[in-house]
């Protein structure tokens, strides 16, 4: 993927794209499944965006329980900026969740002061405004679900978002297992399983090999 094809490069032609390659340092590099693509328990200065593949925020407690903070598909982009650094009671880590290709650059090569004035290089930080936005309404997304009092709550609003971001005429999809699912919503997997048998055997929801339809009306009683 050509950098002019990264989110980040949003309405840079190509030329100043390579250019700005060059001048930024930046690098790329290939991760595997499962393999740790960075940890924040120390100081770091890159950010990370996903060429290709997908890759997850994972935060593991004092007692090693495992939280998804964030799931990132392609033009994903993570690092401290984005996110909470670890302390002496939790720990946080990237893990690729399929074979990842990733772009680095270091923050302050993005923020330091263009010599030549380059509109390219403000466009680019005006790009990186753009995504700590998008990063702000993430985070509101995810407070909404874990603000939910049942684990039917939690499911049935992550499943409305989910809803509401798919583009028009397109089955929404869950984008992982029941397993990472139930690390996302912070609950107990059996019990979610047993709150998304009991939502099919009801008929507010049908899933297929993670697509899913809800079907949600006044009649439906749900504590979220």
């Amino acid at each position: 993927m050509l950098p002019e094809h990264n989110i980040l490069f949003k309405g840079v032609n190509e030329y100043d794209c390579r250019r700005m390659y060059t001048c930024f340092n930046m690098e790329v590099k290939k991760f595997r499944e499962g393999s740790c693509i960075s940890d924040y328990s120390t100081k770091g200065d890159k950010l990370g965006i996903i060429l290709k593949g997908s890759a997850d925020v994972v935060r593991y407690d004092v007692n090693g329980v495992r939280t998804i903070i964030e799931t990132l598909g392609e033009q994903g982009i993570f690092g401290e900026y984005f996110t909470y650094p670890s302390s002496g009671r939790n720990y946080i880590e990237v893990v690729a969740g399929k074979d990842c290709e990733i772009l680095y650059v270091r923050r302050s090569e993005l923020l330091k002061r263009c010599e030549n004035a380059c509109s390219c290089h403000s466009r680019v930080v005006e790009n990186m405004l753009e995504l700590m936005t998008e990063k702000a309404v993430s985070l509101s997304e995810r407070v909404e679900v874990l603000s939910q009092r049942t684990i039917e709550g939690k499911l049935i609003s992550f499943l409305q978002i989910t809803e509401d971001k798919t583009a028009e005429g397109k089955t929404p999809q869950i984008p992982f297992s029941t397993t990472v699912l139930s690390d996302y919503l912070c609950v107990n997997r059996s019990a979610l399983q047993r709150e998304i048998a009991k939502l099919k055997k009801s008929g507010v929801l049908t899933i297929s090999k993670r697509k899913f339809r809800l079907k949600l009306n006044s009649e439906n009683e749900f504590d979220i």
